[in-house]
């Protein structure tokens, strides 16, 4: 079973300035339908696309079987609806069986109707939507599209359309406070099944961050986090993963893909993926064949079409992981979610001796950080607020 990310490089275009929004880094450009612009790159992106999904069941010897399709970006609800067919009917030509749980993200200022109509007779099962804040105020600081009256509008849209709802937010913010968080985590809260909370960062070569003086800091996000945390379960929506809170069975598959170290196919220019094997060895023990292969895609749409022209795959980085790396890197990503590590199933995978060095840590580790149950270790609550510092630690098992 496979999990497939797909990456819509588009975004909204806003006259002749930068299509992104201030915080964001993820690779885009700008779609203009007007110009003819758009049509053009959007056409080019699809057909490249469509060849990259060929090559992929070749290598695959026909259809795969999908347990979760995510198709982000950028942002995919700019497409226009001819488009949206066209995606569909390549993304159906790889599975060899509709996927329990599909995503889209959207925003609400480029979200219609008609998107909704037909994601609802496809396969897509869930929206997710990018409404940040429900805070005017606060959505122009972070340079987005929309207002919240129509964040309002799309969450009224998708729920009316039987999709399943997911709402992502943002906290420390310049100038948010506790009680417009407050109110932000409240308009999620009354219709999601799942919410995502993101501290905001910048990365050097975003918008905010160049617009910012030098030496200006943004606010600490500790007790929204906190906040959150205490806020979310008592409207029955639990936190299941360092960043994610979700009513009981509308946990977001497609991330836990992640954290469990599950195979995940990546499609479209700068899109991840994960493939895990065991080389000619045959052993799954730490020192010997079982290993993680990491790859990326090529980073702008412009090379990812040149690169399929050129040889079989678009891809531009590998990474391979195995032994003490490899299975330090499962414990990290296992302790983000609030199952934690199951220590039986661990050492099967990993080795004893891994198992007990991991396991020595978290033992050290103050009583209010971490719950066992049963063969599991988790983080508590408290444990996930200095999840950093956890893995730091962890990761001082790595050998020198």
């Amino acid at each position: 079973m496979f999990s497939l990310y797909v990456h819509v490089p588009f975004c909204t275009a806003r006259g002749l300035s930068t299509s992104k929004c201030g915080y964001c880094s993820f690779y885009s450009e700008p779609f203009d339908l007007v110009s003819g612009a758009g049509a053009s790159r959007g056409e080019a992106w699809l057909s490249a696309l469509s060849a990259e999904v060929e090559r992929l069941r070749a290598s695959l010897g026909g259809r795969v079987p999908l347990r979760t399709v995510y198709i982000g970006g950028g942002t995919p609800s700019v497409l226009p609806l001819p488009m949206w067919r066209r995606l569909l009917d390549v993304l159906e030509s790889i599975a060899s069986a509709p996927p329990t749980e599909a995503t889209v993200e959207a925003n609400p200022c480029s979200l219609t109707g008609g998107h909704l109509r037909m994601w609802r007779d496809s396969f897509i099962t869930r929206v997710s939507l990018g409404v940040q804040s429900a805070s005017d105020a606060e959505l122009r600081t972070l340079g987005r599209a929309h207002d919240v009256s129509a964040a309002r509008r799309a969450i009224d849209m998708v729920l009316a359309s039987g999709l399943d709802l997911s709402i992502d937010l943002i906290f420390g913010i310049p100038g948010q406070t506790l009680a417009s968080w407050k109110n932000s985590l409240s308009l999620a809260a009354a219709g999601a099944n799942h919410v995502s909370t993101y501290q905001l960062t910048l990365e050097p070569d975003t918008p905010m961050a160049r617009a910012m003086q030098t030496g200006e800091l943004l606010p600490d996000g500790y007790l929204f986090y906190r906040f959150a945390q205490w806020y979310l379960p008592r409207k029955g929506i639990k936190q299941y993963e360092i960043s994610s809170f979700a009513r009981e069975g509308h946990e977001c598959r497609h991330n836990l893909a992640y954290w469990r170290q599950e195979d995940v196919l990546a499609l479209g220019p700068s899109a991840w993926g994960y493939i895990s094997g065991t080389d000619s060895s045959g052993s799954a023990d730490p020192s010997g064949g079982d290993f993680g292969f990491r790859y990326a895609n090529a980073p702008t749409l412009s090379e990812y079409i040149a690169l399929l022209g050129e040889r079989a795959f678009p891809v531009v980085y590998t990474e391979r992981t195995s032994g003490r790396e490899r299975a330090l890197e499962a414990a990290i990503l296992s302790l983000r979610t609030s199952g934690g590590i199951d220590g039986a199933a661990f050492a099967k995978k990993f080795g004893m001796e891994a198992a007990q060095a991991v396991m020595s840590v978290l033992d050290g580790m103050p009583e209010r950080l971490t719950v066992r149950r049963g063969t599991s270790i988790a983080l508590t609550s408290t444990g996930m607020r200095v999840g950093n510092s956890i893995w730091s630690e962890l990761l001082e098992l790595l050998p020198a």
